[in-house]
C-alpha cells in the first residue's frame, strides 16, 4: 500500500469494524485488533435509524443489514396506566424514512463479512499505544516482546469502548468516565413479540420491547439508582410483567450505564477516538451504535484532515450526549407526582416538537467517503 495509508484499529465491535470497511473504501489497509477470540455480541439489539442506515449505505452494507433486519415503525410510548403519550408513530417521527431493528450479533456478521480474514486480529489484546518514530501511531499488544515487535501505522483508530486503553494512554487528562447511576437489564427471547410493542414510561424507571426478525423479541429496562432488580417491574402492566416474569436470568445481560465527556479534540497526533471510546452516553435516545457508525463512515472521509473529523462530529455527539441525559429524567422520574407532570408535558406536547428533537437525528447524512 502507498506510504501513509495504514491504520490500525482497536477494537472489533460495530464501531471497529465499521471503520475498518470505511478506510479501506478510502483506500486504506486496515488491520483490526479484537481482544475476544471471535467478533460476536449477545443479548442485545438496536434500532438503526436513517442517519445510520445513510452511512452504512455508503460504504456499501446497507442493503445486507437490511436483510437481517425488521423494519419497525408502529412502536408506542404509554405510561404505568396504559395510555399513549406519544401518538405519532415512531416512523413518522423518523420522517417517513426507513428504520430497522437488528441483533448486535447479526449486525457484527455482516460487518465482518465485509473485511478480507487477513485484516482481522482475533484474541489479541491491547496493551499499549502510542507515537513512535517519524510521527506514526503504534499499537502494542501483550504478544510483543520487545520494540521491534511493536506495529506501526499511520493512523490510529481508538474503538475498544467506555474503558478505551487508548483514551486512558493518549488522553490521560480528559474523557472520565461517570457513573449515571442508571442500572441496564437486556435479553433476547426466542419468541414472536406481544401485541404492544414500544416502551413503557414509569416511576424510576423505564421498559422497552423490539421485535427482531427470525421471531425474535428483544426486552430491555432501566432503573434509577436504588432499583435493585428486575423485580422494580414485576407489578407494571401486561405484557411488562409477563416478560419479566418469564425471563431465563442465563440471558439478561446487567450493568451499570456509563458516561463519557467528550473530549475537546477527538485526535491527538495520529490517534482519532471514536464511539464509546470517545462518548459513551444514556441510551434514551437509541443512538450508541448509530454514532459509532457515524463516526467511523466521518473519520473515513476526514482521514487526511484529521482536525476536520473533529469539527464534524463533536458538536453533534455532544448534542446528543445533552439530549440523551435530559430524557434519562423525562423517561424515569423519581416519584409518582414528577411522573404525573411528565406524562402531561409529553402528551401536550406538540408534534411539530417532537419531530425538531428528531430531526436532530435524522437529518444527518455522511460526507462521501473518497479514494486517494
Amino acid at each position: 500500500m502507498p506510504e501513509g495509508q495504514c491504520a490500525g484499529i482497536v477494537g472489533g465491535g460495530i464501531g471497529g469494524l465499521t471503520a475498518a470497511i470505511a478506510l479501506r473504501k478510502a483506500g486504506w489497509d486496515v488491520t483490526v485488533y479484537e481482544r475476544a477470540s471471535e467478533f460476536t455480541e449477545v443479548g442485545a439489539a438496536v434500532v438503526l435509524f436513517p442517519n445510520a442506515l445513510a452511512a452504512l449505505d455508503e460504504i456499501g452494507v446497507g442493503p445486507q443489514i437490511r436483510a437481517k433486519s425488521l423494519p419497525y415503525s408502529s412502536g408506542a410510548i404509554r405510561n404505568l396506566r396504559g395510555q399513549n403519550l406519544v401518538t405519532r408513530r415512531i416512523g413518522d417521527l423518523a420522517g417517513g424514512r426507513d428504520l430497522v431493528t437488528i441483533h448486535r450479533a447479526d449486525l457484527i456478521e455482516v460487518l465482518v463479512r465485509a473485511i478480507p480474514a487477513e485484516c482481522l486480529r482475533t484474541g489479541t489484546r491491547v496493551t499499549g499505544v502510542g507515537c513512535g518514530d517519524h510521527g506514526r501511531g503504534e499499537i502494542i499488544t501483550d504478544g510483543d516482546t520487545d520494540r521491534s515487535d511493536v506495529a506501526r501505522y499511520d493512523l490510529v483508530v481508538a474503538a475498544d469502548g467506555v474503558h478505551s486503553v487508548v483514551r486512558q494512554q493518549i488522553w490521560p487528562d480528559e474523557g472520565t468516565v461517570e457513573r449515571t447511576g442508571v442500572s441496564a437489564w437486556r435479553w433476547i427471547i426466542d419468541g414472536p413479540p406481544p401485541d404492544f410493542v414500544g416502551q413503557v414510561w414509569g416511576i424510576r424507571g423505564e421498559f422497552g420491547i423490539l421485535p427482531l426478525a427470525d421471531n425474535r423479541t428483544y426486552a430491555f429496562a432501566g432503573a434509577r439508582r436504588g432499583v435493585e432488580s428486575l423485580e422494580h417491574f414485576a407489578d407494571w402492566p401486561e405484557p411488562v410483567s409477563q416478560l419479566v416474569a418469564n425471563a431465563d436470568p442465563a440471558r439478561i445481560i446487567v450493568n451499570e450505564l456509563l458516561e463519557i465527556r467528550t473530549p475537546k479534540l477527538l485526535t491527538r497526533g495520529k490517534v482519532a477516538l471514536i464511539g464509546d471510546a470517545a462518548h459513551a452516553m444514556r441510551p434514551h435516545l437509541g443512538l450508541g451504535a448509530a454514532l459509532a457508525i457515524e463516526d467511523a463512515v466521518t473519520l473515513a472521509a476526514y482521514v487526511h484532515d484529521l482536525a476536520g473529523y473533529t469539527k464534524a462530529r463533536r458538536r453533534r455527539v455532544q448534542v446528543v450526549q445533552l439530549i440523551s441525559r435530559h430524557m434519562s429524567t423525562v423517561v424515569m422520574p423519581a416519584s409518582r407526582p414528577l411522573a404525573a407532570v411528565r406524562d402531561v408535558a409529553v402528551r401536550l406536547t406538540p408534534d411539530i416538537l417532537a419531530l425538531s428533537v428528531f430531526g436532530v437525528i435524522n437529518r444527518w447524512r455522511p460526507k462521501p467517503i473518497e479514494r486517494r
